[in-house]
């Protein structure tokens, strides 16, 4: 068997590189103001992600370690990103309406590789620094804590990041937990329906199992 995750730095960690002073302040002011000192260079055990999906309990929420269960909690996405778990929850499947930020792209489908690219060619000097910090913001949720195998970004956060004055209000921590055990479950669930499956993907922020 062999096991992937999907959460990656390459694009924000790239991006980081080349953060205007002012940028850095602006990003400093959100939930994410540690998004500007991740590197492209992150890396997670693969031999220890498959243990754990292999362990992972589901009906419990944890893992089964030397036949006791260590639970996997909010408490941990908590303690390891420092996010909010109270507040205005956030659903993925939202059908979004309107968006100023997700207008930029013409409210096309859009993932993260299309936000780098666009970002990588913004012009400093006579750019909205609002504009830029918004995309990057969506660019580190899309890849890092959301990530998906395909690299999608899910429409309602360009909403949320509309109103980036408000965007503390919301519950990002139970949103990156859930959305990494739903994962976990749907590893678990093929490893038992799937014996002869050979690749599993680990959707997320699966550096956070490290951290647990």
């Amino acid at each position: 068997m062999y096991f992937r995750h999907c959460c990656k730095a390459k694009c924000i960690g790239a991006l980081n590189e080349k953060l205007t002073v002012a940028q850095k302040e602006y990003i400093a002011s959100t939930p994410f103001w540690w998004f500007p000192m991740l590197k492209q260079s992150l890396k997670i055990s693969r031999n220890m992600l498959s243990q754990l999906c292999i362990k992972w309990v589901e009906r419990r929420g944890g893992f089964d370690v030397g036949g006791e269960v260590v639970d996997f909690s909010l408490l941990d996405v908590c303690l390891g990103l420092g996010l909010r778990v109270v507040g205005e929850k956030i659903d993925l499947d939202e059908e979004v309406v309107e968006s100023e930020t997700w207008n930029t792209f013409g409210r096309q489908r859009v993932d993260v590789k299309l936000i780098y690219d666009f970002l990588m060619k913004f012009d400093d000097d006579v750019g909205d620094v609002e504009l830029f910090c918004k995309l990057y913001v969506v660019l580190g949720i899309s890849e890092f804590l959301l990530a998906s195998k395909k690299g999608c970004v899910f429409p309602v956060i360009f909403k949320v990041v509309d109103d980036m004055e408000n965007i503390g209000k919301y519950n990002w921590g139970t949103l990156v937990y859930e959305y990494l055990v739903f994962s976990l479950c749907s590893a678990s669930l093929a490893l038992q329906n799937e014996p002869s499956r050979f690749e599993f993907y680990v959707v997320g922020y699966a550096y956070l199992l490290e951290v647990n």
